[in-house]
């Protein structure tokens, strides 16, 4: 698991493998990276949009709203989970300058 801190809000995002526009950013320092820990709530924080809970439009329409931290959080949990293509290939896929 690969961690980023935002230095300007301290904003914490927790991704699988390292993001090469994250490590160039200066708005993002990235803080530790550890083998992953045993998670007992599933590897869902408690009030986090999980976009497994929604439909493609909804998470598609959460993408539009969001900074590129959290896009590529959502990206990877697709991904990662149900692999929808309209969500990983859609409209907010792209995260090289977003």
């Amino acid at each position: 698991m690969v961690i980023y801190k935002n230095t300007k809000t301290g904003a914490i995002v927790r991704l699988a493998a390292p993001n090469k526009a994250m490590d160039q950013s200066q708005r993002w320092q990235r803080v530790e990276e550890t083998a992953e820990p045993a998670d007992p709530a599933g590897g869902q924080e408690p009030g986090r949009y999980d976009p497994a809970d929604h439909t493609v439009d909804e998470v598609n329409a959460y993408l539009a709203d969001v900074d590129l931290a959290e896009r590529e959080r959502i990206i990877q949990a697709e991904a990662e989970g149900k692999a929808r293509r309209g969500i990983i290939s859609g409209p907010y896929s792209d995260l090289s300058g977003a």
